[in-house]
C-alpha cells in the first residue's frame, strides 16, 4: 500500500466513513434506480473539464484520460517484467486506492447521501471512467451489524478485452485492477475490509465477468493477502477517531512534499522557514511541526510580527523589567522566555525593523537575553519556526532584512503550496469546513451543489484557505437548514452575479475563474470620510471615534503612496514604518 505516510493519508480519508455505521438494505436484480442521492445524473454532473490549467475533475478529484491500448501496453510490460502474480497484487492494489478514494469524495460530496446511492455510486463512477459497465444481481448490506454480501455482472470490461487482445483465452481471471476498486471503494465506505473475487471472467470465455463481495475474514483461502496494508489502514483509522480532527490532511503531490518535509526535519532542532502566499496555512505546519518534535510537552508560542508597532516589538519579544518606561508598573517576560523548552514561531518575520532583525539573531546565536530595561542575563532554550509571504532573498538584497539572520533561519526551508497547487483536496477542506461552521452555528445543511463544487475546483483562490473558509463560513450562516450550499450562500452583494456568470459562461470549463479574486461586496459610500471623523475624535467634538483603525490606516497609507508617487520605500519612511511593513498591508489590501 506503499510508505507509512501514504496510509495514514489513506486512514485519514477513511476515518470520516466509519463514523457513519448506520443500517441500509439492498436488493436489486437489475441496475440501481435513479432515486437517492447522489444519484447517476449528480455523478455526471460532477465531471468537468477546467481548460484553463489542463484539468480534468470527476467527482472532486483531478483524473486523466488515456487510451484503452496504452493502459493495455503498460499492463503488458508489467507483466512481462515483474511476472504474473506480482503484476496482479500491485494492480489490485492500484485499483484498492483508487476505489477507496473515489468512496472519500463521494461521501465528502454528498454526506446526507443516502447508503445505497452512495453504495451504488462506485460502479456508476467506475462506467464513468469507461472501465466496466456494472449490473447489479443482488446486494446485502446491514453496516449495524456488520454484513455485507454483493454479486454483479460485468459486461465490456475494458481489463479484460486487453488481456484477450494480447494473451487470448486465460486460464485465470484477470481483472485485477478493478477487482482492487471494487473492494477499496466497498472497504472505505463500509469502514471494514471487504474483498472481492472474480468468479467468471471474459478474459477465460465466459459471456461476461461475474464478481462477489464479501467480508475478508470470510474467504477461506486467504485472497485478502492480497490487499497487503489494509488492515493497518482501518487500525491506524480507529486511533485517528479518537483523536483531534486536523487540516493537514490532503492527497496532492504539492501538499505531500510539503508534509514529507516538515515530518523530515520535525525531530531534529533544525530551524525551520516556511514560505508561502497569504492564506496557505503556514501557522497550522508550524503547529504540525512542534507536535511532531523531540519538544511537543513544552510551550508553542506563536507571534505575527506584522501586528506589532516598532515601539513594542523589543518588549514583545525580549520581555520588560519594571520601571523600563512610563506604565511599565511591573515586570513582563517576553515571548522567547515563554517559549523556554517548546517552540517560538514567528509568522511575518521580514516586517520587523533592521534593529528587531539584529536582537533576534543575537538570542538565536548566543541562546541568551536581556529584557527591555534590565540588565540580567536570562538564558532560553528555544527551537524558532520563522514564516513570511515575502521572498527573503530579494529582500535582503533590497537591504530590508539581515543576510545573517537569512541564513541563520534558512536552515530548514519548506515551501507551503497555494491552494490552487492542490486542488485535489477542496473537497475535503469544503467538508471540513463545512462540518465545523454547522456545528459552530447549529446548522443542518446537506452539502454543496455540483456545479458549486466545479466552479470551486476551477477558481483560482488568492486568498487560498482562508479565502475558502471564509467562503463556507459566509454560506452557513446565510443557509437555511436542509439547504444544499449554492452560490447564492456564498454570495453578497454583486459577488452573486459574477459567480453566475461564471458558471454560465463556462460550466464545464470555468474559463472565467482565471479573471480573479470574488469582489468583494460593495460597500454603501459613508456620509463622511474617516479622515474628518479622526479630526472631531482628536478635536474632542466627538466622544468616540466612530471609525475603524484600519481604516484610519488605509487612509494613511493610500495618501502616502500617493505623495510618493507609489515608491514603497519611500512611503515606508514617511509613515515610520519598515518597506516590509508596508509591503505586508499593501498586499493584505489586495
Amino acid at each position: 500500500m506503499g510508505n507509512d505516510r501514504d496510509k495514514m493519508l489513506e486512514a485519514e480519508f477513511i476515518a470520516r466513513f466509519r463514523e457513519r455505521n448506520k443500517k441500509f438494505l439492498v436488493d436489486r436484480r437489475f441496475q440501481f434506480n435513479s432515486e437517492g442521492t447522489p444519484s447517476a445524473e449528480d455523478l455526471a454532473d460532477s465531471l468537468s473539464f477546467d481548460s484553463n490549467d489542463g484539468n480534468i475533475w470527476l467527482a472532486g478529484q483531478r483524473i486523466m484520460f488515456m487510451q484503452a491500448e496504452v493502459f493495455g501496453n503498460i499492463r503488458r510490460e508489467l507483466i512481462d517484467k515483474l511476472g504474473y502474480q506480482q503484476a496482479r497484487q500491485l494492480l489490485m492494489r492500484v485499483g484498492w486506492q483508487a476505489g477507496a478514494r473515489d468512496a472519500a469524495r463521494v461521501s465528502e460530496l454528498w454526506p446526507n447521501g443516502d447508503g445505497a446511492s452512495l453504495f451504488s455510486a462506485g460502479p456508476r463512477l467506475h462506467k464513468l471512467k469507461g472501465m466496466v459497465d456494472v449490473e447489479v444481481v443482488q446486494i446485502e448490506i446491514d453496516n449495524a451489524r456488520g454484513q455485507f454480501q454483493g454479486e454483479f455482472l460485468w459486461h465490456n470490461s475494458l481489463e479484460a478485452s486487453e488481456h484477450l487482445a494480447r494473451y487470448g483465452v486465460s486460464s485465470e481471471a484477470a481483472c485485477w485492477m478493478q477487482i482492487g476498486y471494487a473492494s477499496g471503494y466497498a472497504s472505505a465506505l463500509l469502514g471494514r475490509s471487504v474483498v472481492y473475487r472474480e468468479m467468471e471472467c471474459k478474459a477465460c470465455g465466459h459471456d461476461h465477468c461475474r464478481i462477489v463481495g464479501k467480508p475478508a475474514e470470510l474467504w477461506e483461502d486467504g485472497e485478502q493477502d492480497l490487499f497487503n496494508g489494509v488492515d493497518s489502514i482501518f487500525a491506524r483509522t480507529e486511533q485517528e477517531e479518537s483523536g483531534k480532527q486536523s487540516l493537514m490532511v490532503g492527497g496532492s503531490p504539492a501538499f505531500l512534499a510539503a508534509t514529507r518535509l516538515l515530518s523530515k526535519v520535525a525531530p531534529t532542532e533544525a530551524t525551520v522557514l516556511l514560505t508561502g502566499e497569504s492564506g496557505v496555512g503556514k501557522e497550522l505546519f508550524a503547529k504540525s511541526l512542534h507536535e511532531q518534535s523531540q519538544r511537543h510537552a513544552g510551550p508553542l508560542v506563536s507571534l505575527n510580527c506584522a501586528t506589532l508597532p516598532e515601539s513594542l516589538v523589543e518588549a514583545e519579544l525580549f520581555g520588560v523589567e519594571k520601571g523600563a518606561f512610563t506604565g511599565a508598573d511591573k515586570s513582563r517576560t517576553g515571548r522567547f522566555e515563554r517559549a523556554h523548552g517548546g517552540t517560538l514561531f514567528l509568522d511575518e518575520i521580514a516586517t520587523l525593523s533592521l534593529s528587531a532583525q539584529g536582537k533576534i539573531l543575537r538570542v538565536l546565536q548566543e541562546g541568551e537575553l536581556e529584557r527591555l530595561g534590565g540588565t540580567r542575563t536570562i538564558q532560553v532554550d528555544v527551537r524558532i519556526v520563522a514564516a513570511t509571504n515575502l521572498d527573503l532573498r530579494a529582500e535582503v538584497e533590497a537591504g530590508n532584512f539581515r543576510e545573517d539572520l537569512f541564513y541563520r533561519l534558512n536552515v530548514f526551508p519548506i515551501s507551503l503550496p497555494p491552494l490552487r497547487e492542490r486542488r485535489e483536496d477542496l473537497p475535503l477542506l469544503m467538508s471540513y469546513f463545512l462540518d465545523h461552521y454547522c456545528k459552530r452555528y447549529n446548522r443542518h445543511l446537506t452539502g454543496f451543489t455540483t456545479r458549486l463544487v466545479n466552479t470551486l475546483l476551477a477558481y483560482r483562490f488568492p486568498g487560498n484557505i482562508r479565502e475558502l473558509q471564509n467562503l463556507i463560513e459566509r454560506g452557513v450562516i446565510i443557509a437555511e437548514d436542509g439547504d444544499t450550499l449554492d452560490f447564492t450562500h456564498l454570495s453578497l452583494g454583486g459577488e452573486t452575479e459574477r459567480l453566475n456568470s461564471w458558471d454560465q459562461a463556462g460550466k464545464v470549463q470555468g474559463d472565467q475563474l482565471a479573471e480573479g479574486p470574488i469582489e468583494s461586496p460593495a460597500l454603501p459610500a459613508p456620509t463622511d470620510d474617516p479622515l474628518s471623523r479622526l479630526r472631531d475624535f482628536v478635536s474632542g467634538r466627538n466622544e468616540v471615534l466612530e471609525t475603524s483603525l484600519g481604516e484610519v490606516e488605509d487612509l494613511l497609507i493610500t495618501a502616502a503612496m500617493a505623495r510618493c508617487d507609489g515608491n514603497v520605500t519611500a512611503a515606508a519612511q514617511m509613515l515610520g514604518m519598515t518597506r516590509a511593513q508596508l509591503s505586508y498591508r499593501l498586499k493584505d489590501r489586495k
